[in-house]
C-alpha cells in the first residue's frame, strides 16, 4: 500500500481518494494510479505538461513512498497497516524473517514481527522495545502460510506495475518505459540485488 496524503495537488492528470491508503494490485484504476504517482512527482516541482511531471519521477535520485505491506487476518479481523516512516521501497526485508530477520514497520505505533517456533508473528506494537500486546491482538501464521502470502503481495505488486505502464503510455508513451524501469529499480518489484532484468510495461 502507498499512502497519497503527500501527493501533489497539481499533478496534470485526474487523482483518486487523494490523502487515502492505495492497494497496489491489479484491480487499481487508473485515477488511483494518478494519486500514487502524484505522490512521487517531487514537492518542488510543478510541471504543466504530463510528460514533463512523469519525467520529474524518473529523474529522481531516489524513490520513497510511505507504505508497505499491510497484514490482514481474515479469521479475527485484526489488521496490522505499515506505520509512520515505513516505506514501500523496504517491502524485500519481509523475505528475510523466516531466517530471523525483522523488518522495520515504522513507528507511532510500532508494528514488529518475531519467528516463534516455525510460525510468524505480527505485532500492532512492541518494535521498539515497548510491551508487547497479547497474542489475541496479533497475527500469527505458519512459515508457509506467510510465504504464501508474501508471494501474492509480490504479484500484486507485479500487477500494479503493468499498471503503471499501460497508464503511462496513454498519457505519454515517450516516457512510460523509464516511467515503470524507474519504479522497478526503486522498489525492487521485478528488478533485485540479483540482477533480474527491469520489467517492462505490456499489454
Amino acid at each position: 500500500m502507498i499512502d497519497t496524503s503527500g501527493a501533489n495537488r497539481i499533478a496534470p492528470w485526474p487523482v483518486a481518494d487523494p490523502g487515502a491508503m492505495i492497494r497496489l494490485s491489479a484491480g487499481i484504476s487508473a485515477p488511483q494510479v494518478g494519486a500514487v504517482m502524484a505522490a512521487l512527482v517531487p514537492e518542488d516541482s510543478s510541471p504543466r505538461e504530463i510528460a514533463a511531471a512523469l519525467r520529474a519521477i524518473t529523474e529522481r535520485e531516489h524513490l520513497v513512498a510511505p507504505g508497505g505491506l499491510l497484514a490482514r487476518d481474515t479469521w479475527t479481523g485484526v489488521v496490522i497497516p505499515p506505520s509512520c516512516c515505513c516505506g514501500l521501497e523496504e517491502w524485500r526485508e519481509w523475505m528475510s524473517v523466516p531466517s530471523g530477520g525483522e523488518p522495520w514497520l515504522g513507528h507511532d505505533p510500532s508494528p514488529c514481527v518475531e519467528l516463534l517456533d516455525g510460525d510468524v508473528r505480527i505485532r500492532p506494537d512492541g518494535g521498539l522495545g515497548e510491551d508487547r500486546p497479547p497474542a489475541e491482538q496479533a497475527i500469527t501464521a505458519s512459515l508457509a502460510d506467510f510465504a504464501a502470502q508474501l508471494h501474492s503481495a509480490h504479484q500484486d505488486l507485479v500487477s500494479f506495475l503493468d499498471a503503471v505502464g499501460r497508464w503511462a503510455r496513454e498519457l505519454a508513451p515517450q516516457v512510460a518505459g523509464d516511467l515503470v524501469a524507474k519504479l522497478d529499480e526503486s522498489f525492487e518489484i521485478v528488478s533485485a540485488a540479483d540482477g533480474t532484468a527491469a520489467a517492462q510495461p505490456h499489454d
